[in-house]
């Protein structure tokens, strides 16, 4: 069945050759992320692109049709920053490799971390950095929907620890530009005094809690998460390997 320009995503439509010389769907897509890097979603616009790039928006959809296509683009774009080696001997070393990229890539453009959830992830660089993932499984000895849950298992820790490390870190920075306002007498929110009551309330019912609490008031947030990140990713594949290896001795027992 032939392609044609109703299909929903840019990569179920032919890719149009570059009309002029002094523009390309690789420009203009470069651009796009750097404006995102920079700005986020608010500051993605085709007008936006077409300034940077010193040309008209017009002559922008001869190459991408909407923003969806250029937001489809720019996430395939920085996933094939991800990087892995798949002659790696050691499963669980490539694999963690796999994820820790995924994990500096997603924090270097965070916007894709909303991309990842709307878009259907149909570019070369989605498949070529699944199929890395599910190859390494599968040489592991996983098969069938146990190579898929595996790998589920490794992208949701990805996406869930990089989710966590920018809500804390935007947290804090919302913390201190409302102090900062209070400060200065611009009405803001936050009290020093009614969080502190507060909290010791807290304390008071969750002894626990607030220890551990008390305990991250000084540590270096980045450092920490990754931290966290790499504690957590080792569990994981040494579960995984704990279950692949109890359920080949099942399969092994008479």
């Amino acid at each position: 069945m032939a392609l044609t320009d109703s299909d929903g995503s840019v990569w179920l439509r032919p890719h149009r050759p570059p009309r002029d010389r002094q523009l390309s769907r690789d420009q203009i897509v470069s651009v796009a992320v750097t404006v995102l890097d920079a700005d986020g979603h608010r500051g993605l616009s085709m007008r936006r692109v077409a300034s940077e790039l010193g040309v008209t928006a017009g002559s922008l959809y001869w190459y991408v049709r909407t923003k969806d296509d250029l937001l489809e683009l720019a996430l395939d774009r920085v996933l094939g920053e991800v990087r892995t080696d798949p002659a790696e001997a050691d499963w669980r070393r490539a694999l963690a490799a796999l994820a820790r990229g995924n994990r500096e890539m997603l924090l270097r453009h965070r916007w894709a971390l909303r991309e990842l959830t709307v878009r259907p992830n149909l570019g070369p660089n989605a498949f070529a950095l699944a199929e890395t993932g599910l190859q390494l499984l599968a040489r592991a000895g996983f098969a069938d929907a146990d190579v898929d849950a595996a790998m589920s298992a490794i992208n949701d820790h990805v996406v869930g620890a990089v989710i966590s490390q920018v809500s804390w870190i935007d947290s804090l920075e919302r913390m201190s530009e409302a102090r900062i306002g209070a400060g200065a007498g611009g009405g803001g929110s936050w009290s020093e005094h009614v969080a502190t009551t507060y909290l010791r309330e807290v304390a008071d019912r969750h002894p626990m809690l607030a220890r551990r609490m008390a305990a991250t008031r000084e540590i270096d947030v980045e450092s920490e998460c990754e931290r966290r990140f790499e504690f957590a990713l080792k569990c994981l594949l040494e579960g995984l390997a704990a279950s692949h290896d109890a359920a080949g001795e099942l399969t092994r027992r008479p």
